[in-house]
């Protein structure tokens, strides 16, 4: 499985400190029956999923965009949805530049996460893109992906912090 990753590059998440502004707990795919939690600043703008299953994306004042979902929790269904990351991340981007997957565990779950570089299609200001994978208490798999200019600090350490605040219920 790492072999598929062999094309995402990394840089470590951040530690993940209580966020500066009020913070919500955002359990998915509902609070009655999460599969995990996440910890997002309040200012952030939940997008609910149009579809079982689908992403659910927050975004941020600075236009940072942090998307999250479940899948099976099957080896298939993981390396399906890599590919399917990878590959959106190439129809949304210019010259994206992914590299190896690096071992997380947030909350002592077990999961990876990657980081890469990238470019706007339009004006080609530079991105910076992340994906991650998560085993959870339920048997499935929590999916996230952020993206933000890569000049944009403050979004791209409130994603890292959303990303280290997974747990399972």
């Amino acid at each position: 499985m790492k072999a598929i990753l062999s094309v995402l590059s990394a840089i470590a998440l951040l530690a993940s400190p209580a966020f500066a502004s009020e913070s919500v707990t955002i359990a998915y795919p509902t609070t009655d029956d999460a599969s995990f939690l996440i910890t997002a600043p309040e200012d952030w703008e939940l997008d609910p999923a149009e579809e079982p299953d689908g992403y659910f994306d927050l975004t941020g004042p600075t236009g940072a965009v942090f998307s999250f979902r479940t899948i099976k929790g099957t080896e298939s269904a993981l390396e399906q949805a890599i590919k399917e990351s990878v590959e959106e991340a190439n129809d949304m981007f210019a010259d994206v530049q992914l590299g190896e997957a690096m071992d997380w565990t947030p909350d002592g779950l077990e999961g990876f996460y990657a980081v890469g570089d990238a470019k706007d299609k339009e004006d080609g200001t530079p991105i910076r893109i992340g994906m991650a994978w998560c085993a959870l208490k339920d048997g499935r798999i929590a999916e996230m992906w952020f993206s933000a200019e890569a000049a944009d600090t403050e979004g791209l350490e409130a994603a890292n912090k959303i990303a280290n605040s997974l747990r399972s219920p």
